[in-house]
C-alpha cells in the first residue's frame, strides 16, 4: 500500500508510524485508517521489526476524527458494512510491543488509537480525552472495555460518559501512561523504551508475554494458567533460552534467532 497521510520507517527493529498531517492536527481520514492497519500488518508479519512506535507530527498526536463532511461525517452506517474498530488489524493483534508517543493533543479516535497500544508516552502539555459523547456518538477503538482496565470504573466513566479532557499530568496520575515527558521529549522517551525493548528482549518471548497480558482479564484463573504453563514449556523448548542464560553470563548482547512468524503457536491465538 502507498501511503499518503502517514509515514513508516524501519531502524535497528523499531518501526515508527507517524500520522503525516501536521497542517491539520493528524486528524483522521479514511486512508489514515486503511495506512495505519496495513502498516500494523506488516509490523506484525515482518520480522525485522520487534517493536512499534506510533506517534504524530507537529504538535498534535491526533485530534480526532476529521470534522470536514460536516453534517455528514456522521451519516447513518445502517446500510453500509461497518465496525467501531475500523482498522484491519488492531495494536492488540500485533505480535510486537506498541507503543503511543503521544507527542502532544489525542482526542476521540486519537486517544481511540492510543488506548489501543501497549504503552503510552503523553506529552505534559497535551489535552487528551473522549469527547464522542459532547458530539452525539457513542465512542470506539472498543474503549469501553479498553479504558477501564487501564484506569478503573469510575474515571474511565468520567472520561467516556462526561466527555471530560484531561491534561497529561492528570492522565499520568490516573495511570493512562507509563511516562509523562515535555511534548519534545515524547518521540526520544518512546524510542529509548523500544530499542532497549528490541536489543535485549526475545521478540517470540516478549509476543508470547503481550499475548497472555492481553487475553489474561477475560480467561478464569485456571484457563489462564493453564496458557501459561503452555507458553513458558514452548518458550524454554527454544533456542533462545539458552542464548538469554549464555549472553547474560558472558555479559555480551543476545543474539535472538526465534522467528514471531515462523515458529508462533496457534493455541496462542485460539
Amino acid at each position: 500500500m502507498e501511503y499518503t497521510d502517514t509515514t513508516f520507517e524501519i531502524e535497528d527493529g523499531v518501526a515508527v508510524i507517524t500520522f503525516n498531517r501536521p497542517e491539520a492536527m493528524n486528524v483522521f481520514t479514511t486512508a489514515m485508517f486503511d495506512e495505519l492497519g496495513d502498516a500494523y500488518r506488516r509490523c506484525d508479519e515482518d520480522d525485522d521489526v520487534r517493536v512499534v512506535v506510533v506517534t504524530g507530527a507537529g504538535r498534535a498526536f491526533c485530534a480526532g476524527m476529521d470534522m470536514s463532511g460536516g453534517g455528514d461525517t456522521f451519516d447513518s452506517h445502517d446500510d453500509v458494512e461497518f465496525t467501531s474498530c475500523p482498522l484491519s488489524t488492531q495494536a492488540w493483534e500485533v505480535r510486537k510491543p506498541v507503543i503511543a508517543a503521544c507527542n502532544g493533543h489525542a482526542v476521540g479516535v486519537g486517544l481511540g488509537i492510543a488506548a489501543q497500544c501497549d504503552l503510552r508516552v503523553l506529552a505534559a502539555e497535551g489535552k487528551y480525552g473522549f469527547v464522542q459523547n459532547r458530539r452525539g456518538v457513542v465512542a470506539d477503538f472498543a474503549i469501553e472495555q479498553v479504558l477501564p482496565r487501564l484506569i478503573g470504573f469510575e474515571r474511565a466513566f468520567e472520561m467516556i460518559v462526561g466527555g471530560v479532557r484531561v491534561s497529561g499530568a492528570t492522565a499520568g496520575e490516573w495511570g493512562l501512561a507509563s511516562r509523562v515527558v515535555p511534548g519534545e521529549q515524547v518521540l526520544d522517551t518512546a524510542l529509548e523504551l523500544a530499542r532497549d525493548m528490541a536489543a535485549n528482549c526475545a521478540p517470540l518471548v516478549m509476543g508470547l508475554h503481550k499475548r497472555l497480558l492481553w487475553r489474561a482479564p477475560d480467561l478464569g484463573r485456571q484457563a489462564y494458567i493453564d496458557l501459561e504453563t503452555r507458553a513458558l514449556k514452548y518458550s524454554m523448548g527454544r533456542p533462545d533460552a539458552i542464548e538469554g542464560g549464555m549472553a547474560y553470563f558472558e555479559k555480551r548482547p543476545p543474539n535472538w534467532t526465534a522467528s514471531v512468524s515462523g515458529e508462533w503457536p496457534d493455541w496462542m491465538d485460539e
